[in-house]
């Protein structure tokens, strides 16, 4: 039991001397957090809003374009003719693939946010690796 104690006391002894108050505060990191995984995790959503960006303006957009033959003759099995594809009503296009397209429109503006966040989190990561190193070297010292 005393041994776990003193486990206990030499982890709080090490929080209390991570002090992040020489740090400006918009990137003061919080004690406790692994900034690691934040990162990580702003990374997947720019990851996901670059893939939605590129999709959109790389594959879907031709699609959304008015007066190409050419994506039509792609995107439709041969034995379809586009007058099948043209809605009884008012001549709208029923076509799945632009339909498709119009519902994906803008869906990276959803995880646009992620990539000034992941550029904040890397100042952030860097002030507390910088201070946790420091924590570490003076830990290593005080033994």
């Amino acid at each position: 039991m005393a041994e776990s104690i003193s486990k206990d006391d030499t982890s709080n002894k090490s929080n209390e001397l991570i002090t992040f108050d020489n740090v400006p505060w918009p990137v003061r990191p919080s004690v406790g957090i692994n900034y690691n995984f934040v990162v990580l995790m702003y990374t997947v959503g720019s990851i996901i809003a670059a893939f939605f960006y590129l999709l959109e303006k790389q594959v879907l957009d031709p699609l959304l374009e008015e007066g190409s033959s050419d994506n039509n003759n792609t995107l439709q099995s041969n034995d379809i003719k586009e007058s099948e594809i043209k809605g009884e009503e008012g001549g709208e296009d029923t076509n799945p693939w632009k339909e498709f397209a119009r519902g994906m429109a803008g869906m990276y503006v959803i995880f646009a946010p992620f990539i000034p966040c992941l550029i904040w989190s890397f100042v952030v990561r860097y002030y507390w690796l910088k201070e946790t190193d420091n924590n570490t070297t003076r830990g290593k010292k005080d033994n």
